[in-house]
């Protein structure tokens, strides 16, 4: 049996009397990521050009432009503060490249000015740290321009032009003394009239294969031919000469289990360039296979590792350009599948994804598309025809995250956005159209990097020029945050999911005036940010705290006054991105005696960015407010319920609207409940139904049964429908949302009104199982709490001696009452209203009266 968590103690007159009402503010749930792309502005000015993105100790490495000076090295954490400028080499800018981590030092190529030119240089991440490693060419405006930059094992090898030797063989260990040239490889001398100018061996294609770097180079005698080196002049030598013609130009160098696979031209007309393995040796370097047998040549490329097996690109003279597969020998190099039967395929990138290759292809009907491989031919499909037909949808820069692929297509009509895929058609989505007004390649996500499960991508809004954003994939611990209501001290609270109190704080003193709280990233810092609101009589005062601390917020729209400040009543407070400028926004709702008056306050610039009345202007009920994605464009909708003396009327707003209209849609307008109930409504959302569509939480206010409600966004239908508590309890039900379990379905969280006890429930979205349930605060404290859902984004720092005792019944199966087909048949409020919804001059007649439209 379940306690009564809702009876009052029997002798209250001996009692300290501590009212509760619990009231739930939204926050969406999460469909598959733990939060929405966040931008980073580099470059408030204009485009910042995020470009050559390299991971080193956890953190992101990448040049850009800030607006103060060229383009020079930058960091970042993945929040804005620690977005920052490295250094800035030169004032013209150093224009870093070839950014290379070894072992914890990044090196890389940049340019210190005319004197120095462009040289090796080195960063630990700090201005003090980075500096030139060695001026290789010395002679005013000149650069030995190191390329190739290499980790073997914890040496750089590089290419670099010294004028006595040309581009040749270099090594460093981070030192001036420790950077030297490694062998003269062509110490050949062109005789000019005025000059001798060295000959250079021009290392390419620089490539580790267990601490041995394999390369290719020219020594003046043999052509271009497969070198290797163990950082020594006496073990820098040519592995074997292919072609003993003319050039072999080894390409496509990649290490798969210890053995080196390349493409190769052997000079013979029995192989022409086909495809070679090595282990090291000279009679170990071989042909595999003449896949086009006799002069032509195969022209191997794109070569990809999946768990030991190389796929690349050939043409076999037969089927044209395919895609094959090889695991060294001739007999295991064959022919995956003949995507295009009759001709060439076109391909685009390929990439492991966790053993299945993903690429990009052309079969001459679907356009250049995302398909994937298992190594066989059955196996070898169309992911998704991304944009449908002939068209190509070009999908581009490919990003394993964590088993998740990302990269960035154009879909033909929502232009160049981030898109991500496990692997199945349904399951190939738009992350985040960033740019929806605009289709222009320019605009497209692309240059991505995945670090440890966030991934950081370039890309152009239309609103901010091209800057870096950060998305964050991995699950991530949901929250609750909780604030009392009036009757006791104003207190915050944050709790795991399973109703341990992590930190406490309390925003407005030991004032008993109650505390409502939403949460999101209002300033953009990829941290979860508590807003708070106070309660009546505390005026309508908005707060933003840092969740991880309990602190105000120093900068931003952290404390203000969402209307007039000597009005009284309290205000209700929602969370979300509504712009789509990478900021959560916030929305405030005045509450009873006021009007339902909605504010929209940025959540980058604290300016207003609209406000309007949901409900006719004389309405003194307020207005209760949530917000959602339910209409598929990727901006947060703002949501409306009226507030008590109003019937149970639904509304759903654009976020930059004015005039109080509605958006179009079948559950845009509604009412929740019979109309004629007129104790207000809560609102909450989140995609309870897995389509990509947050949907539409309702909880009753006081003097009617328990009963919580789903509506779909997509047609208005009933997703769920039962009573969160005993059908005696005539309170408030208060909602919100957040993925409790981590399915990537948003969960329904409950908490109940005066008279109830401070009891937090949580529902599976899927099938109402009972997930958590505990007391936030004393359970004989009946003043009650307003609560948030929210996935962290940020590790909390636990309190020391939390304020709140932990409770989970001992039955984890939903009370037997919750299914309303099973409650007593009496008739009350709560009986079925489809009748209400057939007609609309029903319901307009019905609440001509009550203010509400």
């Amino acid at each position: 049996m379940w306690p009564n968590f809702f009876q009052r103690k029997k002798s209250p007159s001996s009692e300290v009397k501590a009212e509760a009402t619990l009231h739930l503010e939204q926050l969406e749930g999460r469909q598959l990521l733990s939060g929405d792309p966040i931008l980073l502005d580099v470059n408030p000015m204009g485009n910042s050009q995020p470009y050559r993105l390299e991971e080193m100790n956890g953190t992101l490495f990448f040049t850009g432009f800030n607006g103060n000076s060229g383009q020079e090295l930058f960091k970042s954490d993945g929040t804005s503060s620690g977005t920052e400028i490295v250094k800035m080499i030169s004032p013209s800018g150093g224009s870093p490249r070839y950014l290379t981590n070894v072992s914890g030092t990044l090196f890389f190529n940049a340019y210190g000015g005319d004197a120095q030119g462009a040289e090796l240089w080195k960063s630990d991440g700090t201005s003090a740290g980075t500096v030139l490693v060695k001026d290789i060419d010395a002679t005013y405006m000149r650069s030995s321009g190191p390329q190739e930059l290499t980790n073997v094992n914890g040496t750089l090898f590089f290419r670099a032009n010294e004028p006595s030797t040309g581009f040749e063989l270099w090594m460093s260990d981070g030192t001036s003394a420790g950077t030297v040239l490694v062998k003269d490889i062509d110490p050949n001398v062109d005789t000019g009239p005025f000059y001798d100018y060295p000959q250079s061996s021009f290392p390419d294609h620089l490539t580790n294969v267990n601490g041995t770097l394999f390369f290719t180079a020219d020594d003046g005698s043999n052509g271009v031919e497969l070198w290797m080196s163990d950082g020594t002049s006496a073990g820098t030598m040519l592995l074997t000469d292919i072609n003993p013609f003319g050039d072999a130009t080894p390409e496509n160098l990649i290490n798969i289990d210890g053995t080196l696979y390349f493409s190769a031209n052997s000079g013979a007309n029995s192989s022409e360039v086909e495809l070679w393995i090595s282990d090291g040796t000279s009679l170990g370097t071989v042909l595999v296979k003449d896949i086009n047998p006799g002069a032509a040549n195969s022209n191997p490329a794109n070569f990809t590792n999946v768990d030991g097996t190389l796929f690349f690109t050939a043409d076999d003279g037969s089927n044209g350009v395919e895609l094959w597969m090889s695991n060294g020998t001739s007999a295991g190099t064959q022919l995956v599948k003949d995507l295009t039967s009759g001709g060439d395929t076109s391909f685009g990138e390929l990439i492991n994804v966790n053993g299945t290759l993903f690429f990009v292809a052309n079969d001459a009907s679907s356009g250049l598309e995302l398909w994937k491989t298992d190594g066989t031919s059955a196996g070898t499909e169309l992911v998704k025809d991304l944009n449908p037909g002939a068209d190509d949808s070009s999908p581009e820069f490919l990003e394993n995250v964590n088993g998740t692929l990302f990269f960035g297509a154009n879909d033909g009509s929502s232009g160049y956005e981030l898109w991500m895929s496990d692997g199945t058609s349904s399951g190939t989505i738009v992350v985040n159209d960033l740019n929806p007004m605009n289709d222009d390649f320019y605009y497209y996500a692309g240059f991505m990097k995945n670090i440890n499960g966030t991934l950081f991508f370039s890309a152009n809004d239309g609103v901010n020029g091209r800057e870096l954003w950060v998305l964050r994939t991995d699950p991530e611990e949901p929250l609750l945050v909780t604030g009392s209501d009036a009757g006791e001290p104003s207190t915050v609270r944050v709790f795991d999911s399973a109703g341990t109190e992590l930190l406490n704080f309390m925003p407005y003193g030991s004032l008993d005036i109650g505390v409502r709280v939403a949460t999101g990233d209002v300033n953009g810092d990829g941290v979860m940010d508590i807003v708070t609101a106070a309660g009546p009589t505390g005026g309508p005062h908005i707060q933003v705290f840092d969740s991880r601390t309990g602190e105000l917020l120093t900068t931003g729209p952290n404390n203000f006054y969402a209307y007039d400040p000597s009005l009284l009543m309290g205000v209700f407070v929602a969370v979300g991105d509504v712009n789509n400028d990478g900021y959560d926004d916030i929305i405030t709702g005045a509450d009873t005696t006021g009007e339902p008056h909605v504010r929209v306050f940025s959540g980058r610039t604290g300016e207003v960015i609209t406000e309007f009345y949901a409900y006719l202007i004389d309405f003194k009920g307020g207005v209760r407010v949530a917000v959602g994605d339910v209409d598929g464009d990727f901006r947060k909708e703002i949501i409306t319920g009226a507030g008590p003396g109003g019937g149970p009327h639904v509304r759903v707003f654009d976020g930059n609207n004015s005039v109080g209209v509605p958006i179009g849609g079948a559950a845009t307008d509604f009412y929740a409940y019979v109309p004629s109930f007129t104790g207000g409504v809560y609102v909450a959302s989140g995609d309870v139904n897995n389509d990509m569509l947050d949907d539409i939480i309702t909880g009753p206010g006081s003097t009617g049964d328990p009963l919580v409600r789903v509506f779909s966004s997509a047609d208005a239908a009933l997703l769920q429908n039962f009573y969160a508590y005993s059908t005696d309890f005539k309170g408030d039900v208060r909602v919100a949302s957040t993925d409790v379990d981590g399915d990537g379905i948003a969960d329904i969280l409950t908490a109940p009104g005066s008279p109830g006890g401070p009891h937090v429930r949580a529902f599976s979205g899927v099938d109402l199982s009972d997930l958590s349930n505990f007391y936030s605060g004393s359970p004989t404290n009946f003043d009650g709490i307003f609560i948030s859902g929210s996935q962290t984004m940020a590790a909390l720092m636990p309190t020391s001696a939390p304020l709140s005792s932990f409770f989970v019944t001992e039955e984890t199966d939903p009370p037997a009452d919750q299914n309303p087909e099973e409650a007593a048949s009496k008739k009350s409020w709560e009986e079925d209203t489809e009748e209400f919804y057939q007609s609309a001059e029903k319901i307009d007649k019905l609440f001509s009266g009550l203010g509400i439209e």
